[in-house]
């Protein structure tokens, strides 16, 4: 049969699959997640491009590539970059609209190999699964890692213990269940989005795709499928950051420049934190607060502007207030 949306060619009762990539001024990485969905082994229905609004040329790139009218691509230009948060929820949308049965979500720094979705495509049938993932590798697919992408969590608090994966849960086993997983390519069936709804756009980034697996788990399990892989690319950028000394004692600090990236994270965890309501984890919010307040003090520079920058992120997640221009303007003050 032939899927009306896209003309890609389907096995009669094959379930429907589509990849969402989003994007932002990562032209060459993203050429080459494209390339690794493309060359599926198990082809996918659909690759939906959620581009959030550019400068670097994205269109052109795709174009001269040969890629934004490939069979089953759709690019989506955003009117305005919505940060990673706002392209998932845009994208999760577009691809549940579709009519999808299994939406496959990913950043453009993420390349899977050209078997992922067919080691992952057995899982569909287990009963009740709310999300798969694929283990994730470093770019040179080498080294394999569970923290930050996946992994457990003792008490299930956003900040409470993460212990590895032990070997005594992996050893002979093809899947392991997994407390979190970041948008790294998980597969999230379309019963788990009928349940739950979308990803929170308001975020911009940062734990959107933390909050949107535990929302998932209340559903039932989120396994991580050992034999897929997928590598993410991401280069950090160590620019962002500076070496500071107070009393022989060395840290690294954000620069003045780059501290509005780390409002996000710093609201959202507060607002995820209130809202799980539990006082351990409030005090935990205190005490990371005063450690916070107190590093400014040892550490940096602009120490009136900056505590007030974290003070602003604070009061901002207790209060739900979620304006993403917000950071920049604070930091201009």
């Amino acid at each position: 049969m032939t899927d009306r949306s896209t003309g890609n060619t389907t096995r009669a009762g094959e379930p429907s699959v589509a990849a969402v990539v989003v994007t932002f001024n990562r032209k060459v990485l993203l050429v080459e997640c494209l390339r690794a969905l493309l060359a599926q082994t198990r082809p996918l229905q659909r690759i939906l491009v959620i581009d959030n609004a550019s400068t670097d040329g994205t269109a052109d790139l795709l174009r001269d590539e040969g890629l934004i009218d490939a069979p089953g691509v759709r690019y989506l230009r955003l009117e305005h970059n919505s940060g990673g948060a706002g392209g998932f929820h845009a994208g999760t949308k577009a691809a549940y609209d579709e009519g999808h049965d299994w939406l496959w979500l990913m950043d453009d720094d993420a390349e899977p190999a050209v078997d992922a979705l067919e080691k992952m495509v057995p899982y569909f049938a287990r009963t009740g699964v709310s999300a798969l993932a694929p283990m994730v590798t470093d770019a040179e697919w080498q080294d394999e890692y569970v923290e930050p992408h996946r992994g457990m969590r003792v008490d299930g608090a956003i900040e409470g213990v993460v212990r590895p994966l032990e070997r005594a849960e992996t050893a002979g086993r093809d899947a392991v269940e997994i407390t979190h997983c970041s948008f790294v390519g998980p597969l999230f069936p379309r019963s788990t989005i009928d349940a739950i709804g979308l990803p929170i756009h308001d975020f911009f980034i940062h734990y959107d795709d933390y909050e949107y697996v535990q929302r998932a788990r209340s559903v039932g399990p989120t396994l991580l499928v050992m034999d897929a892989k997928i590598a993410h690319k991401e280069a950090r950028n160590n620019n962002r950051y500076e070496t500071r000394t107070f009393l022989g004692q060395s840290a690294q600090r954000p620069k003045y420049d780059n501290l509005w990236l780390a409002y996000y994270g710093y609201r959202n965890i507060t607002w995820l934190t209130k809202r799980g309501g539990k006082p351990v984890d409030y005090l935990r919010l205190a005490k990371r607060h005063v450690r916070q307040l107190a590093e400014v003090v040892a550490y940096d520079d602009r120490k009136l502007q900056r505590i007030g920058f974290w003070n602003a992120a604070l009061l901002d997640g207790l209060t739900g207030r979620f304006k993403n221009d917000k950071p920049k303007q604070l930091l201009k003050r």
